[in-house]
């Protein structure tokens, strides 16, 4: 079995809470996992991988429904695709040399339990109301993690950084951020050589949800003096500059 299918496998294993559904096929190309492979070259294996790019959650069930009847999702229209794409070749990291999956496992729920709402695809995840399931999601995670081991991380938007700052020491100031730029003033942006709890090691950098890049890029802060999409380039730089080292 591939590194992929071993792990799509386990995955559908877990105690999934009533507003979390696991994934109920794959979508083919490129799309995040669980949803699909996470890779974007459509490979099965990801541990030739340097970087790791982790978001919240997949999305709700009706449009990974889309994604797979699709074959992929979409790329130019989807904002987080689009513009972590770009943000990726502004600093010359190839997308083929990344990993792209979720911190919390499955899809949303279209309706909320008990609801007449539907779920919405942005905002905190629901799956954070259910400590056993987020417990199990980052047990998961680990595995994801002892498999590529990383040398980045690219941690999308602060409810992803909440949820590895429990398995990692160095990533504590990270556990109750209310805002990113609380870690900006703070200087805490990047992590160098983080150790996880089973004991991989990695760089992380904290950076801007791409969904929402065009609203709160304005507020990031780096180095005294920088501010702006200048800083969150700068912080990147700086993190690729500590793998090419190695």
């Amino acid at each position: 079995m591939t590194e992929i299918g071993s792990l799509l496998t386990q995955v559908r294993k877990l105690s999934y809470p009533a507003c979390m559904k696991p994934v109920a096929g794959e979508v083919k190309g490129r799309a995040f996992f669980p949803g699909g492979k996470g890779t974007f070259d459509d490979s099965s294996i990801i541990s030739d991988k340097p970087i790791m790019v982790v978001g919240q959650d997949f999305d709700v069930e009706a449009n990974f429904s889309k994604a797979e009847a699709a074959g992929q999702e979409n790329i130019k229209q989807n904002p987080t695709w689009r513009n972590l794409l770009a943000l990726l070749e502004e600093v010359r990291i190839s997308p083929q040399s990344c990993f792209f999956t979720n911190a919390i496992m499955g899809v949303r729920v279209d309706l909320s339990p008990g609801s007449q709402n539907k779920q919405k695809n942005t905002g905190d995840s629901p799956a954070f109301k259910h400590p056993d399931f987020i417990i199990e999601c980052q047990d998961f995670f680990l595995k994801q993690l002892e498999m590529q081991r990383p040398r980045l991380i690219l941690v999308l938007g602060k409810m992803p950084a909440k949820f590895l700052a429990t398995m990692v020491e160095d990533l504590r100031p990270w556990k109750q951020l209310q805002t990113i730029t609380e870690i900006d003033n703070a200087g805490q942006q990047l992590m160098c050589d983080a150790t996880f709890s089973n004991d991989v090691k990695t760089t992380l950098v904290l950076l801007t949800h791409p969904s929402f890049r065009h609203l709160n890029i304005q507020k990031r802060r780096y180095k005294n003096n920088l501010t702006g999409a200048e800083a969150e380039l700068e912080m990147l730089k700086d993190a690729l500059k500590t793998i090419n080292a190695a």
